[in-house]
């Protein structure tokens, strides 16, 4: 078994050291051939636990099928049924109990995903005149987010100001477009402005929002060991999503 294999199992098993994690981290943002590797095996287990729940739930149909055709029962046989179901009603307890406590990505998302506020360009009403920037942010406060979106895009590529991506990214996670907002944080993270530190927790929304389990996981471990912001809720998030 090669080192990246080894990782990719310890991963899927969460059984990785923090120096582990840290590689992992790297080979996600620089090996795209990783990051399909580890999709790739992370959604085969999910779909192998799927098939192993239909099958539960077709041996519960089965065995129902069969109480209803089969003739009267002797004692001992009627025993031996009972022990059997009374062990499948605790295991089938235990599997909708658990079932009934996971959270799908999307309502995770919507309980934690808030655009972030206007901390850029003060807005006063009433001003005459508007530029293109005030308009931008008027349009994102007022929940606008096409119009700002396409400001946002305007401003970027005449100014080159990174907190553009930001705002832009912000905007479309509320519109439902993930993809497309994960390149411009990617794109932010690499510089240095005032919002760099709360882009490595919209970058985990994002993955979480594209039911990207293993890269919201990575990104939100990386929000807890930074510790500069949204610790608490990331640490809450991680064990929702684990």
């Amino acid at each position: 078994m090669s080192k990246q294999e080894d990782l990719i199992e310890k991963y899927i098993q969460n059984r990785l050291s923090p120096e582990e994690r840290v590689m992992v981290d790297e080979l996600l943002h620089n090996d795209i051939d990783f990051q399909k590797e580890l999709t790739l095996q992370a959604n085969l287990k999910k779909a192998i636990r799927k098939e192993d729940d239909d099958r539960f739930r077709d041996l519960i149909s089965e065995l129902e099928s069969k109480a209803k055709i089969e003739k009267p029962i002797t004692r001992r046989s009627y025993v031996k049924w009972l022990a059997a179901a009374s062990v499948l009603l605790f295991v089938g307890l235990t599997y909708f109990l658990t079932m009934d406590q996971k959270v799908s990505t999307d309502d995770l998302f919507a309980s934690y995903f808030e655009p972030y506020r206007n901390v850029v360009q003060p807005l006063q009403r009433g001003d005459g005149y508007q530029d293109e920037k005030t308009l931008a942010f008027l349009a994102y406060e007022r929940g606008e987010y096409d119009t700002a979106i396409s400001l946002f895009s305007n401003l970027y590529s005449t100014t080159k100001e990174p907190y553009y991506l930001f705002y832009k990214a912000n905007a479309l996670l509320k519109l439902e477009k993930p993809s497309e907002a994960v390149p411009l944080l990617l794109e932010h993270l690499k510089t240095n402005d005032t919002l760099t530190e709360k882009t490595t927790w919209y970058l985990a929304l994002a993955y979480l929002q594209m039911n990207d389990k293993p890269n919201a996981r990575i990104t939100l471990e990386k929000v807890i060991s930074e510790g500069k912001y949204k610790t608490t809720e990331a640490k809450k998030l991680l064990e929702a999503v684990n």
